[in-house]
């Protein structure tokens, strides 16, 4: 018997099939994002519901033209607060240094602060 002669890529199938794949996919999008069928299968939006809220909303808009608006109040200028002086400003004065903490600085390294 004689051995068949394997003839062909499989490569350039796996190329193929993934053409195919990616061209079907994308006819599958553009024919869900079209609509297409939707007329047909009975989806419909329903009519708008008027409530209340819209009914007074658009009543408020037309009553009140704006050639008879009240004029706008107008706010009394507030009064001025008396003028009060500060008290003179004591100053602080300087902080003690404890000596173990002048020695700790002076062993850190800061020697600013081992001064008095």
């Amino acid at each position: 018997m004689a051995k068949a002669e394997r003839r062909g890529n499989p490569l350039g199938w796996i190329v193929l099939g993934f053409v195919v794949g990616a061209v079907a996919a994308l006819g599958v999008i553009l024919v869900v994002s079209a609509g297409v069928g939707f007329e047909s299968s009975g989806y419909e939006e329903g009519a708008e519901v008027r409530t209340a809220a819209d009914d007074a909303a658009s009543a408020a808009t037309t009553r009140t033209p704006a050639a008879q608006a009240p004029p706008p109040a107008v706010a009394p200028e507030p009064e001025k607060p008396p003028v009060v002086e500060a008290p003179p400003a004591t100053p602080k004065p300087a902080p003690e240094i404890d000596p173990q903490m002048a020695d700790d600085a002076a062993a850190a390294g800061m020697t600013s602060r081992t001064r008095q």
